[in-house]
């Protein structure tokens, strides 16, 4: 049986009082959910009931190195440990621009890369060989020629994001944990920021998701949407596990989700678990399609 550490749930509420932010925050921040804060909060922080990598994003999002440190400052009482002072505010005087304290400089607006190598670099390419292909400034011959240029007022932000090559099953909870690799990471455009890549994993979700397809899976449309009834999510559990399932809620149990494949036909059976299982959640959004070509 752990040892209740009554204090210790009191100190991570002053340091996120310290931090100036809201748990929720800090939630977004861990890509926790509550139930698991709750169970870290009040269990014995030497011997907690909770996986690594739980512990582990919790620390960071109290800007702590890792869990052993965020312990050691516990047990030290030291709420300021790897903070640093806010700078003062900038004394006000005469003549500074509307809209500003007195006395600042207006910010100076960030600038903007260009356009073609920005994309260059997305997709890998010389910004030579990138306008080549598209054919910037040249004539169009017809309806299947590349476009003469890009619309700079309809760019849509891309970079690269991290890319787990582990795969993710939907027929199972895959007894593994994820495994990025930071060699391989993929290029996506999207709003969201805290998003990643996955291969699908078997035939569980066809025909809307099919087995090896690259799907982008987004933290920050879980949190904007809560759980949208039917559609398809990545679920990883306390144990450590994963899946990608459709999810359902239950109008008579709200705090359990029920799990279904796409492909109910060769996998009919339901899964039924707890919210207090779940560790994090992120929506599929999106996924990159490898045209076949046939002769």
């Amino acid at each position: 049986m752990p040892i209740e550490r009554s204090g210790f749930s009191e100190y991570l509420h002053k340091r996120r009082l310290a931090l100036r932010q809201s748990w929720k925050e800090v939630l977004s921040n861990a890509y926790m959910s509550r139930a698991t804060l709750h169970r870290i909060r009040h269990g014995d922080p030497h011997n907690p009931i909770a996986e690594v990598d739980s512990l582990r994003a919790l620390a960071h999002a109290l800007k702590y190195r890792d869990w052993p440190e965020l312990v050691a400052a516990y047990d030290a009482n030291d709420l300021k440990k790897n903070l640093t002072e806010p700078p003062p505010p900038p004394i006000p005087t005469p003549g500074g621009p509307p809209g500003l304290a007195a006395g600042t400089a207006s910010p100076e607006p960030r600038p903007k890369e260009d356009a073609i190598l920005s994309l260059s670099k997305s997709l890998n390419l010389s910004p030579t060989e990138l306008v080549r292909r598209l054919a910037i400034g040249g004539a169009s011959k017809g309806p299947s020629d590349f476009p003469a240029a890009i619309r700079i007022h309809e760019m849509r932000p891309a970079r690269n994001v991290a890319h787990f090559t582990s795969g993710v099953a939907a027929s199972k909870r895959v007894e593994k944990l994820e495994d990025e690799d930071f060699e391989s990471r993929m290029p996506i455009g999207t709003e969201d920021i805290r998003v990643f890549t996955i291969p699908v994993d078997g035939d569980c979700q066809q025909p809307v998701w099919n087995d090896g397809e690259i799907v982008l899976f987004s933290f920050d449309a879980y949190e904007r949407e809560g759980i949208l009834p039917g559609k398809s999510y990545y679920l990883a559990f306390t144990d450590g596990s994963t899946t990608f399932k459709r999810v359902f809620l239950d109008k008579h149990e709200p705090e359990v989700y029920i799990l279904r494949c796409w492909n109910n036909r060769k996998y009919p059976t339901q899964r039924r678990v707890h919210f207090s299982e779940v560790v994090r959640i992120a929506r599929a959004i999106s996924k990159q399609v490898v045209p076949t070509e046939e002769e």
